[in-house]
């Protein structure tokens, strides 16, 4: 008999002792899965590229889609066909349901549409929605050990996949003071799409049937075996689209005057290219002030000033990328029509007999062509162009001494013989209808516009690849 008791006594130890260590490992596994779940979010988060957007806005700005191509795709590129990309694209909760819907939805076609612009396969794009992505907020919010953590986390975990509910239960907390505290400091990073680029084994088509419900993000891909490549996009140099040239007329620095000689006409000039279109605007000096003695009498003063629109024939666009970045093409090259107006004032003095002083206007048109210098780096242009118009000046001729009196003061008059009550300035008139100017001019793009930034920049190139 006490052997039996024995027995039974040992076999419920054992049985108790069984249960505990079943429950125990129970225990264990849904830990580790809950671990596992976690490490999954955190894996992911800290491996995927994020495009942040703009509140209610689908567009990319210049900066993530010039990090896309230079570092995504040669990822892509290296795997071969067995290279994917997965992503979550998503939206803040503080809009309604259907326009974060519409958001998360354009922002994955904009992203889509990058890779479909640099030749990836469709088929090798996962995306899947989280419209109002909660399952993101709290592991962020577990990643920065905030003190709301537990309670986020409990009603969005009871109110499983019902977005409308878990946006009310989060209002409705202290007031409202958690939800406008979670707007401010996480939702910002809600606004995003985040992609990874991994090696797929098995594929498969992941597509949302018209009406039926969005799939919701899982933090494990059981058909897609992350394969992460060490892989680290060199800092490239993007070129920056020219924005500002300046340049000088070479010829006018041989220009030769009868009865004076040799005359070189220093001048400048800048053109304005406007980010997009045919028509470039530029103005003009030319301002010899060669000022003799009364030992030759030669004197030469100019100012001439002079506005003008160019359009040319090639679409400046044609200097950016697929992406919508520069190509490092001159933007405005090649054959162009011009429309310009000028004003002048002068000064001339060939001898102690002829000398003129006046101002005038002029207009016309004309035509050119602009030559890059290089191949890659187009930013030494020749340019090539005449005009046809017009101008207009009113002048007086002066002369060295008195004309009416034999007078050797060392001064010059105005060439009048008569009343001086009578005098008046700019009694002659001079108009001339032809070609106006011929130039061979160097041209060099001294400002650039920055891609990213607003303004523009001294250098050509800015820095690309790994930020």
């Amino acid at each position: 008999m006490t052997l039996v008791k024995t027995t039974y006594k040992i076999n419920a130890v054992f049985r108790f002792s069984l249960l505990f260590l079943l429950l125990f490992c129970t225990s264990l596994r849904m830990m580790s899965q809950e671990e596992e779940k976690s490490s999954s979010d955190s894996t992911f988060l800290a491996d995927s590229k994020k495009v942040i957007f703009k509140v209610n806005s689908t567009v990319i700005t210049p900066e993530d889609r010039q990090r896309i191509i230079r570092e995504m795709v040669p990822q892509l590129k290296a795997l071969g066909p067995t290279g994917v990309v997965i992503g979550r694209s998503a939206a803040s909760p503080e809009g309604s349901y259907d326009n974060n819907r519409l958001l998360a939805i354009g922002r994955r076609e904009a992203i889509k549409e990058i890779f479909e612009q640099q030749g990836i396969n469709t088929s090798r794009i996962r995306f899947d929605l989280a419209v109002e992505e909660y399952a993101l907020l709290v592991e962020l919010m577990r990643q920065c050990k905030d003190p709301d953590y537990r309670l986020v986390k409990a009603i969005v975990d009871s109110l499983d996949g019902d977005d409308i509910a878990t946006k009310a239960a989060l209002k409705a907390q202290y007031d409202g003071a958690l939800f406008r505290r979670l707007t401010h400091e996480y939702f910002p990073e809600l606004r995003s799409v985040r992609i990874m680029v991994c090696e797929s084994y098995e594929v498969l088509e992941l597509e949302t049937l018209p009406g039926a419900p969005l799939p919701r993000y899982e933090t494990e891909h059981p058909r897609y075996v992350p394969c992460p490549l060490h892989y680290e996009a060199p800092v490239i140099g993007v070129e920056r689209r020219e924005v500002l040239a300046v340049k000088t007329n070479l010829l006018e620095y041989g220009a030769y005057i009868p009865k004076y000689g040799w005359c070189p006409m220093p001048n400048v000039a800048i053109e304005y290219f406007p980010r997009h279109g045919h028509v470039t605007w530029a103005a003009s000096l030319d301002f010899p002030w060669w000022v003799g003695n009364t030992t030759n009498h030669k004197y030469f003063e100019l100012r001439n000033y002079t506005l003008e629109a160019r359009y040319y024939a090639r679409n400046s666009r044609k200097s950016y990328d697929a992406a919508g970045f520069p190509n490092g093409e001159a933007a405005y090259k090649g054959f162009y029509l011009s429309l310009y107006g000028n004003a002048f004032l002068y000064q001339i003095g060939c001898n102690e007999d002829d000398g003129w002083i006046g101002e005038g206007i002029g207009g016309g048109i004309g035509l050119g062509w602009t030559i890059p210098l290089g191949r890659k780096n187009q930013h030494w242009r020749l340019d090539i162009g005449a005009t046809f118009g017009f101008f207009l000046s009113k002048y007086d001729p002066f002369v060295y001494g008195c004309p009416v009196e034999d007078i050797d003061d060392g001064k010059y008059y105005y060439d009048y013989v008569g009343p001086s009550s009578l005098f008046k300035k700019r009694q002659y008139n001079y108009t001339w209808f032809g070609p106006t100017r011929v130039s061979l001019s160097l041209s060099y793009d001294l400002l650039y516009r920055r891609n990213v930034k607003k303004g523009v920049s001294f250098k050509r190139r800015e820095k690309g690849g790994v930020r």
